[in-house]
């Protein structure tokens, strides 16, 4: 007996080896979209360390900006309390003196009228 094959064998055989092609493009395309998902991983977590890095390199300039604002606005604040208390001081001595003078001006004063009230010169 001749083994031919009948059309209906030929045709399984090829279902077959298609199948068998099928499943390893299948494989080949899940091996494939694995390695794109570890890949799109890698990069996302490089991007986000690379992120965060800059964002506290960030932080820092911001930071030590503020604090040199924060000391020249200190720096200001000194330099008018300096001046505000220097100018009260002569304002102090200004008003100090002028009381001084009332004072004597007003002692003067009843010191006169006592003298002209009691007749002494």
């Amino acid at each position: 007996m001749m083994s031919s094959n009948s059309p209906l064998q030929i045709i399984n055989q090829k279902e077959a080896e298609l199948r068998g092609r099928l499943e390893a493009a299948q494989q080949q395309l899940e091996a494939q979209l694995q390695s794109a998902r570890d890949e799109a991983k890698r990069r996302i977590t490089q991007a986000d360390q690379a992120g965060h890095a800059e964002a506290q390199a960030l932080y820092g300039q911001s930071l030590e900006t503020a604090r040199r604002e924060a000391e020249a606005i200190v720096a200001a604040a000194h330099e008018q309390a300096e001046a505000l208390r220097r100018q009260a001081e002569a304002r102090l001595d200004f008003a100090a003196g002028r009381i001084v003078e009332l004072v004597l001006t007003s002692h003067l004063a009843s010191d006169g009228d006592t003298i002209k009230n009691t007749g002494r010169p």
